[in-house]
């Protein structure tokens, strides 16, 4: 083939033009039927993984060298955003998660902020994270001490009125405890988690475990037994020459004399209720309700008292009363 006869450039061009077209052209309804499948595909896998949901109050974990403790971490949990189908976030929950820092053989520094990344996550599904908040977590190290400190209990709730802690014991009385040197040696005693005091009225035994001041502390034993030994006080209060009144319905005219007309009613409850106590709220009375014939009689005094208070003792107990027609 002469210079002459080869083909330019141009007519290359146009040769590779018509060849693509020729290509693009073959067998072109199977071609577009297969893009617009390959593109349902593509739409459907990601209609199925867009889904979104948060986990809020995941326990931030750090794993320190041995010898070495957390003095202090800027965020204990973390809320992190999940991706994925619908089934893998429908059985997502707080204790299925767990968010670990390791930073092992990277404590050299005393002080340095790590920006949380999916690595960090475990979790039972394909569900990957994609946003952390807060979205980094500081953390200072310090060298890891063992002291051992006094156990006192913790409590929440309410006693019943006029029931007190006498007494609360923890078995045994200190534990040893391991963490940061520079916490730990600012600390004279730690607590029980709260032992719930509500409606108890009788001493009690139970089992609580020891809250440690740091993350990732020991403390061994990590549990106690705690007695707690409950008493009832009471306060007493003499009122004296309060009126007897006679209990009679509304229309009953008959006239009621009693002997002696006035009784001494000694009241008992708690400190508080007894100091609060107004007299004026006191009565006593009898029930003329079942003194149906003209007579004399001997009925014993009743008393009407505010809440919480109660009698003790009335004297005298009984009184004699004389019922009359009009």
């Amino acid at each position: 083939m002469t210079d002459k006869t080869k083909p330019g450039p141009k007519r290359l061009r146009k040769n590779a033009w018509i060849l693509l077209r020729e290509t693009m052209s073959r067998n072109l309804i199977l071609k577009l039927v297969c893009l617009a499948l390959a593109f349902a595909v593509w739409q459907s896998i990601r209609e199925n993984t867009s889904f979104e949901a948060v986990v809020t109050d995941v326990p931030v974990k750090i794993a320190v060298d041995e010898g070495l403790a957390i003095l202090d971490q800027s965020i204990d949990v973390v809320s992190v955003r999940f991706r994925g189908s619908r089934e893998d976030l429908r059985f997502l929950s707080r204790d299925q998660v767990s968010v670990e820092v390791d930073l092992s053989g990277r404590t050299d520094r005393l002080r340095q902020t790590i920006r949380l990344t999916p690595r960090h996550v475990g979790a039972p599904s394909r569900a990957h994270a994609v946003f952390f908040e807060p979205a980094e977590v500081t953390v200072t190290i310090d060298r890891e001490v063992e002291r051992a400190l006094p156990v006192k209990a913790a409590f929440e709730g309410e006693l019943p009125e006029g029931i007190e802690v006498e007494k609360a014991v923890c078995i045994p009385a200190s534990v040893k405890v391991r963490g940061a040197e520079r916490l730990l040696q600012g600390i004279e005693q730690i607590r029980t988690e709260p032992i719930s005091l509500d409606g108890r009225y009788l001493p009690f035994k139970t089992h609580a475990s020891v809250v440690v001041p740091g993350p990732s502390w020991k403390a061994d034993p990590d549990r106690v037994l705690v007695e707690l030994n409950l008493i009832e006080r009471v306060a007493t209060q003499r009122v004296e020459n309060i009126y007897v009144r006679p209990l009679l319905t509304s229309d009953d005219s008959r006239v009621v004399k009693i002997r002696p007309e006035k009784v001494t009613l000694i009241l008992r409850g708690s400190p508080q209720r007894i100091s609060a106590l107004n007299v004026k709220e006191v009565y006593a009375y009898i029930d003329c309700s079942e003194l149906t014939e003209p007579a004399q009689y001997e009925v014993p005094v009743r008393a009407d008292l505010p809440f919480g208070i109660q009698v003790d003792k009335i004297e005298p107990p009984v009184v004699q009363v004389v019922v009359k027609k009009m």
